[in-house]
């Protein structure tokens, strides 16, 4: 007489009970196990930016395959090496996103550029990677996008804002976010501006000499050479500024001063943007990434395939 086989395992069960990448167990279909990873590696305890990345990984794990005109199909796993789940995330996808990203920031669409920096940010933490280089590639478009985040609250804040000195200061704070040459030209230009406006000769000088070291395009160099002729001639701001260039700082991403060298601060657990070490803002939910924990703790990413071996 016949007798049935035992049933097996779907795979995806496998990827959720033996995978030590939080991404595979998405596309499993357990977040619970995912999430508890990702505090884990990153301290995230905001995963609301998260959600739309998890439907989709999930839902692109597996394909429907007939097996044949009158058989209804069949989900199949659509897989990488080693039978483990093929994410739809990639570095390389990543990284032709970030290029098209900057263009938005070219072109002034600012609050576009934040929200797309910010989905970038959050696809990082679910980026399968295969060697040590791209580690470190990871973390630096991690570290990209948390700078472009920081320089882009700053401007738009400073739009926002109708105090004078305040607007010439976020400016100021912004020509020190660590960006494209272009961008950094673009923040110099205007932080230039406006403090000529304000008749802030010296900061303005400044500005445009540092713009100068750029090389930028002729007409904006002459610009540049008129501004640094004219405050030369007249060195004095007309009001005291919170700002020191020469002092080396980073930027508070809740109260937008700047943290001079030696001061005391708190990061976040994800994308390690710097906050002011104050009781209120610790354990509190990142403004930059808006998914690690401020003076969180994490372990990082781990340098680890799905299972276990090190890269």
């Amino acid at each position: 007489y016949y007798v049935a086989p035992t049933a097996g395992q779907p795979t995806a069960a496998r990827w959720s009970r033996d995978s030590r990448l939080a991404a595979d167990h998405v596309a499993a279909g357990s977040f619970e196990t995912a999430m508890q990873l990702l505090q884990r590696q990153f301290g995230i305890i905001n995963f609301g930016p998260l959600r739309s990345l998890f439907l989709g990984i999930a839902s692109a794990s597996h394909c429907l395959a007939a097996p044949s005109s009158a058989a209804p199909p069949m989900p199949s796993p659509l897989l990488r090496a080693n039978n483990w789940p093929r994410v739809c995330i990639s570095l390389p996808a990543l990284i032709d996103r970030l290029k098209a990203t900057y263009t938005l920031v070219t072109t002034g669409k600012f609050q576009e550029a934040l929200e797309a920096f910010g989905d970038l940010m959050a696809a990082t933490a679910l980026t399968n990677v295969e060697s040590r280089q791209q580690i470190g590639e990871l973390k630096e478009l991690l570290r990209i996008c948390r700078e472009y985040v920081t320089g882009l609250r700053l401007e738009l804040a400073r739009k926002q804002s109708t105090e004078p000195k305040r607007i010439v200061e976020l400016a100021a704070y912004f020509t020190h976010c660590n960006l494209q040459p272009a961008h950094t030209m673009l923040s110099l230009r205007s932080a230039m501006t406006l403090a000529f406006k304000a008749k802030l000769m010296l900061s303005a000088a400044s500005f445009a000499r540092r713009l100068l070291e750029l090389n930028p395009k002729p007409e904006i160099a002459t610009q540049a050479r008129k501004v640094v002729q004219l405050c030369d001639s007249n060195p004095t701001d007309a009001f005291a500024l919170a700002y020191d260039e020469r002092n080396p700082f980073v930027v508070c991403n809740s109260r937008f001063v700047p943290l001079y060298r030696g001061t005391p601060l708190l990061s976040c657990s994800f994308c390690k943007a710097a906050y002011c070490d104050a009781p209120e803002l610790k354990g509190a939910v990142c403004l930059t990434c808006n998914m690690g924990a401020i003076g969180g703790d994490a372990v990082g990413p781990y340098e680890i395939d799905a299972e276990g071996r090190p890269l």
